[in-house]
């Protein structure tokens, strides 16, 4: 557990401006900045950044909160690493006193994976058993250097994994929780991954979290790739390999080349070609595309030229538009992968093909015209089903017409007509669409309630003055009670609350809720106004409880409960005197 003052002192002395835009670009916008949303997709900036309160808020989804809300959303990270992360860019030790068990188990299995990997990688150099995995590299054109830059390894045969992390007592729980070992049927465990290529799979901050891992030779009924399974650390849905190495390439030239397997990606990345990442070899996940975007809007798909390539490409390039990216899509040639292009014909011919690049519609059409005869009816209907079921996830009308009157020409069909199909379309993808990319809207809270909670985060003395006349239960909206609840609790538990509280609070929901609140300019809160607003709480509260026991009364009257209406009676007479008091 880390110590609420240091967690209250890294974050003073963290910057929530100089730390946002070291993630996204930020524009000056009067007192605030602003960006894109790197949360959610929308065109117009609705992400906002206070340097005065040191809150962001995004009026598009709701998210919003501190520095280490930020940095746990931007990052998936947990509380505590979110906290590490900035007493490391502030150059401050964390004094940690108790750690939950969660948090011990995912700090082992880091340091479990990290000696596996540097295990996996001294076998590659110098294993005997691993000269043929040498060769196998050497052969693909695999440089010692960049097997050391990727920390490219070698799984050996009969289980010396479990020995060697045994020898460090290493448990086989932790090491089948870091998907380094399986359980046989038989009984007992062996090693998961043996007499393979190891690539070591890390997430943003150079952690490993993963392996993928290549057969040499190819076996039938034998996987050429087997990777590690869903863990604490690794989910293949939520990261991209390379990315750790290509993120400030892909920053600097705004563009990000996706294509499939670890060599399509490491043979270009090692040819000088580093603004480059993988998808695992699946296809491009939500998850993954979210991952991207914060880095760039723009996208260049090089897929393997066979029919696998193409569905996965088609797949993606409805995933990346749906997701407000910019798209462009290489062609391989026929028999080649990324990979084979870059060895065999070399870097230029690599960069020749990324000046050919086309767009989205050119590669789409070509494909559906070698399946169907853009000349018949059937043909026609079948080509613009699926044309028209791209066009209709652009957020541009415009781009949507231009397209629309590209696909006009090609089958010969009136613009007209397939507007009014595409409209079809769009209604069905709103429909479907909904709040997909929309987290949560922004709360609409009465006045009164709005202007009080706002009073209570700048003030200790308000928040003394408030509590002794109003009570959770006098707000209407159910995150406006459990705020005011939380800065109770916070009081209690913490002291004073000061502008830290917002990174304190471990509901995003309410981070979310509170930011909003904080981000609004509602002038000067005096006295008089505080007065007014507790009042009109109040009021309303006794509005509503008097309206519960009138409905409560009149029923108990109906069942001739005698006792149950004197004791609605008594209630209601005391909410009358309450009322009268002030």
């Amino acid at each position: 557990m880390i110590p609420q003052e240091f967690i209250d002192e890294v974050q003073q002395k963290t910057d929530i401006v100089d730390l946002i835009s070291s993630y996204i670009p930020l524009k000056k916008a009067g007192r605030n900045f602003k960006t894109q949303c790197p949360f959610h997709n929308e065109k117009t900036p609705s992400f906002f950044v206070n340097p005065q309160k040191q809150i962001f808020h995004c009026f598009g989804c709701g998210e919003g909160g501190g520095a280490l809300q930020f940095l746990m959303l931007y990052d998936k990270l947990s509380f505590p690493e979110a906290v590490e992360v900035l007493a490391k860019r502030l150059g401050m030790q964390i004094p940690y006193q108790r750690v939950s068990e969660k948090d011990k188990i995912k700090t082992r299995l880091y340091d479990v994976v990290q000696e596996a990997s540097q295990f996996f990688h001294k076998n590659l150099l110098s294993m005997e058993e691993a000269l043929p995995a040498r060769n196998y590299l050497n052969k693909r054109g695999v440089t010692k250097s960049t097997v050391t830059n990727f920390n490219i390894g070698y799984a050996p045969g009969n289980n010396m994994l479990i020995s060697y992390m045994r020898k460090r007592g290493v448990t086989l729980d932790i090491l089948e929780k870091a998907s380094l070992v399986v359980s046989r049927t038989q009984g007992g465990y062996r090693d998961l991954f043996r007499e393979r290529i190891i690539f070591p799979i890390c997430d943003v901050r150079h952690r490993v979290v993963g392996f993928g891992a290549r057969r040499m030779k190819d076996k039938e009924g034998v996987p050429k790739y087997i990777n590690s399974f869903e863990n604490p650390l690794y989910s293949k849905r939520e990261h991209l390999f390379g990315l750790n190495f290509s993120k400030d390439e892909i920053i600097k030239k705004d563009s990000a080349i996706v294509t499939e397997g670890y060599m399509d990606m490491i043979t270009p990345y090692a040819a000088g070609i580093k603004n480059i990442v993988a998808s695992l070899g699946t296809a491009l996940t939500p998850e993954q595309i979210r991952l991207i975007k914060r880095y760039t809007s723009n996208i260049i798909l090089i897929f393997d030229s066979d029919k696998a390539g193409e569905n996965a490409t088609l797949r993606a390039v409805d995933l990346l538009i749906e997701n407000g990216l910019n798209i462009r899509i290489v062609h391989m040639p026929k028999g080649f992968d990324l990979d084979l292009a870059a060895r065999e014909k070399g870097t230029s011919f690599v960069k020749t093909l990324l000046d050919k690049q086309t767009d989205f519609f050119d590669y789409k059409i070509d494909i559906l015209r070698s399946l169907y005869d853009p000349d018949s009816i059937e043909g026609k209907v079948k080509i613009a089903e699926h044309m028209l079921s791209t066009i209709s996830k652009l957020n541009s009308e415009i781009e949507k017409y231009e397209y629309i009157k590209k696909l006009s020409a090609v089958l010969r069909v009136k613009e007209t007509v397939l507007v009014a199909e595409l409209r079809k379309m769009d209604k069905g993808f709103e429909k479907n669409r909904g709040t997909a990319h929309i987290n949560r809207p922004n709360i609409v809270l009465p006045m009164a309630e709005k202007m009080l909670l706002r009073a209570v985060f700048s003030s200790d003395k308000v928040l003394a003055a408030v509590e002794k006349r109003i009570s959770a239960e006098d707000f209407t909206h159910p995150l406006a009670r459990k705020t005011f609840a939380l800065i109770l609790q916070h009081k209690i538990k913490n002291g004073p609350v000061s502008r830290n509280f917002i990174s304190s609070i471990p509901d995003k929901e309410i981070a979310g809720f509170v930011s909003q609140i904080m981000m609004e300019d509602m002038g000067k809160i005096d006295k008089d106004i505080l007065k007014g607003c507790i009042l009109r709480l109040r009021s309303n509260r006794i509005k509503t409880v008097k309206e519960r026991l009138k409905n409560e009364i009149r029923q108990a009257e109906d069942r001739k409960d005698l006792d149950r209406v004197k004791s609605l009676m008594n209630e209601f007479q005391k909410i009358n005197s309450e009322a009268k008091n002030g």
